[in-house]
């Protein structure tokens, strides 16, 4: 794959309220993963004055915006209120963030989050949106299209 259009990155929860399923999260516009590794401060008065480093834990999240529809088409798509839900019943979805276009040899992520954080708003003569924030828990998983 080269470089493609980021409209193609999407996120799809494979649960949403303990119904298996790929939900693409509905009217997207701007989705984004994180991973990050901590690291241990390990310098030494041998260490020349240079500071050493230890990998430490790993963390990812995932957060998403877009427009906000209060009344979606049933089908292959979970709308943000559905994550609402997810969040108050304190569970755990599971996602994939990729590219919708996928090739063989293309990287795709897995694993699973907890909703942290929802908004929706909404003013005079504009569209209504919202924002997503998911904390991972557990591992991350990085696949490839075979």
């Amino acid at each position: 794959m080269a470089i493609f259009n980021g409209t193609d990155l999407i996120i799809e929860i494979q649960e949403v309220n303990g119904v298996a399923a790929e939900y693409k999260l509905l009217h997207a516009q701007n989705v984004s993963l994180s991973i990050n590794v901590d690291t241990i401060d390990i310098s030494t008065k041998d260490s020349a004055g240079f500071r050493d480093l230890l990998g430490g834990q790993k963390s990812f999240s995932i957060s998403a915006d877009g427009v906000y529809d209060v009344s979606p088409t049933a089908g292959t798509t979970t709308d943000p209120s559905d994550l609402v839900t997810q969040m108050l019943a304190r569970t755990a979805a599971t996602f994939t963030f990729k590219y919708s276009g996928e090739t063989t040899g293309d990287a795709y992520y897995t694993g699973s989050a907890f909703v942290t954080s929802f908004e929706a708003s909404g003013g005079v003569e504009d569209a209504p949106t919202y924002s997503v924030s998911l904390e991972g828990t557990g591992a991350i998983t990085q696949s490839f299209v075979s």
